[in-house]
């Protein structure tokens, strides 16, 4: 397996030792890994040009000029939103504002080699994963293989003839089917059924409001009362902390 990773960190002694770590995962693992340094955003963005140019980003939240957390919106935004983004601060208040991008995983510094190799290995594994994470979609007119990370939500059209639109970014597209057949097959994917008629992909949960859910295609969808809190503890529980 090949991993490109990309460093993002103004503290060039705290980039070096996830640069020392990485490379002695790499060699436990037999593992390729690629890094690449920067310690600043502007320089991230201009060598990151297009989706899966770097499969991980370690970020620092403060940075001089370009805040990390509005990094990581900018690359999700323009360039990648499947980018696995791990932001490294000093500071734990910062956890909660993170949820607005999604991370995968929020280091507080300092931070120990084993909980480098620890999150390494839930890499490795959902990035494995994520190669056979595709589904064959059925349209009037042909197939289409869709990843399953693009998919935003399900919306039931007509549930008696059991026609389904899929929302993706910036199209949609027409299915036969059911939420109820949909949400078993992606279950482990997290997808949950937040109001009748509506399967929601967790990772394209932006925020939540009162009795919806806008999501980071600034779509909006409702949230039943019964499913308010269940919906809110599983998102808050995807994102994992490590504390000394």
């Amino acid at each position: 397996m090949k991993i490109h990773i990309a460093i993002c960190d103004d503290d060039k002694s705290i980039a070096q030792k996830i640069c020392d770590q990485l490379s002695r995962y790499q060699i436990y693992h037999d593992i390729d890994i690629t890094t690449n340094v920067f310690d600043n955003g502007k320089s991230l963005l201009d060598n990151f040009q297009k989706p899966n140019d770097y499969q991980v980003i370690f970020l620092d939240i403060e940075m001089p000029s370009f805040n990390g957390i509005e990094l990581a919106k900018t690359i999700r935004n323009t360039i990648d939103r499947n980018v696995i983004t791990v932001f490294v601060s000093s500071y734990p208040k910062y956890m909660h504002d993170s949820f607005a991008v999604h991370p995968y995983h929020f280091i507080t510094k300092p931070f120990t080699e084993e909980q480098i190799f620890e999150l390494l290995d839930d890499i490795v594994s959902d990035i494995n994963e994520s190669h056979t994470m595709y589904a064959v979609i059925d349209t009037n007119n042909h197939e289409e293989t869709i990843n399953i990370r693009d998919i935003i939500f399900f919306e039931s059209i007509n549930s008696k003839r059991e026609l389904l639109k899929i929302h993706l970014s910036g199209r949609t597209i027409l299915t036969s089917g059911t939420i109820s057949t949909w949400q078993k097959r992606l279950s482990e994917h997290n997808f949950i059924i937040c109001h009748r008629g509506y399967l929601v992909n967790l990772i394209h949960i932006h925020f939540f409001e009162s009795d919806k859910i806008i999501l980071d295609n600034n779509e909006e969808i409702p949230v039943s009362r019964a499913m308010r809190k269940q919906l809110r503890d599983i998102y808050l529980n995807r994102v994992f902390i490590s504390k000394l």
